[in-house]
């Protein structure tokens, strides 16, 4: 039996500016550090990330560091590396430039531990440099960052206003817990972004991460609440997101053509997946997210024979994607039109 309640498995790469605070915000746990499990993967870093972590190591025995010889190219590495270590009973994850609140781990641990599910999960805040946000939920008709993104136009903002209704339908009643017993019979729950550092997951319902540079947390999750009793906890934030652009800190805020194609790539197996299960509202899951892809396609600059790769991979999806409804066959077509 483990001495550690939680189990936390974070991936790094090149995260030195970010670092501390992320492993500050697991060592100031409201739960106490002596009772998380914190393996740390380091992605063959080139920058002092792997110092950090020895550092980190050498003062709090429940850190676990691994270091790899070589990177993975994507965050779906080092976190299959990590899972290998877990001895907890219960997984949760943080990426090594966001933070947790400081009730985090305990919140997670009391919900999942209390209740018998398979994971439970909480909300995140968005944090821009002059604002931060309260992530979406469909139980939260009020509080939703959705709506509001600080740099959209006039004419931009209205559009979405538009497409926020159309794509996400109207706000269900306000909750401040929510258990699903069955996505196919609650599938508003998907409605949510993946988000997996917001969740805490029994270890019997772990499952290898997919290898996509993007999109690998979507199938992740899919994968676990298809397979589990799930509990949102609607009033508590668990993640600090941050919302950064800069550098080489994730290798999914470049776009880069591997990274285009693993995005279309890993919607096709969601879209697979979710037909296997018999979800019957595949478009409401899928919708925004490819509403999210058509501006990261519009951002690349692609060869010929790259562009013929994407618009074979959306033609697939295009044939796999049923009762997609008018939105679904207008993005769908569209990026077919762009990867022309």
């Amino acid at each position: 039996m483990s001495i550690y309640k939680v189990s936390i498995i974070m991936p790094v790469y090149n995260a030195e500016k970010y670092l501390r605070d992320s492993l500050d915000s697991i060592v100031n746990q409201s739960i106490g550090i002596s009772n998380l499990e914190v393996i740390i993967v380091n992605d063959a870093s080139t920058d002092s990330s792997g110092e950090i972590i020895d550092e980190y190591a050498d003062k709090y025995s429940s850190f676990k560091p691994i270091h790899l010889q070589k990177n993975s190219g994507g965050p779906f590495g080092p976190r299959n590396v990590g899972l290998k270590y877990v001895t907890s009973e219960y997984v949760m994850f943080l990426d090594a430039d966001d933070t947790y609140t400081q009730t985090a781990c305990e919140v997670l641990y009391n919900a999942i531990s209390k209740s018998n599910v398979g994971v439970a999960f909480g909300r995140y805040n968005r944090v821009y440099d002059d604002m931060t946000l309260i992530s979406y939920s469909p139980y939260d008709s009020k509080n939703n960052d959705i709506k509001t993104y600080p740099n959209f136009n006039f004419i931009t903002a209205l559009i979405w206003k538009v497409l926020y209704r159309i794509l996400y339908g109207k706000s269900m009643e306000y909750k401040d817990e929510i258990l699903i017993k069955d996505i196919r019979k609650n599938p508003e729950i998907l409605k949510i972004l993946p988000s997996m550092w917001t969740k805490i997951v029994r270890a019997d319902k772990l499952v290898e991460f997919k290898p996509f540079v993007a999109g690998e947390d979507l199938n992740f999750i899919l994968d676990v609440f298809y397979n589990s009793e799930i509990l949102f906890i609607n009033n508590e934030s668990i993640v600090n997101y941050s919302m950064r652009f800069d550098g080489d800190l994730s290798v999914t805020k470049n776009v880069k053509f591997k990274l285009v194609l693993d995005t279309i790539q890993s919607y096709k197996l969601a879209i697979e997946t979710s037909n296997r299960e018999g979800l019957k509202d595949v478009a409401m899951m899928m919708n925004p997210f490819f509403v999210n892809y058509i501006n990261l396609l519009r951002q690349g600059d692609f060869t010929l024979a790259e562009k013929k790769m994407l618009f074979d991979e959306i033609s697939e999806i295009d044939e796999i994607y049923k009762n997609k409804g008018l939105m679904g066959f207008a993005l769908v077509k569209l990026i077919k039109f762009l990867s022309k």
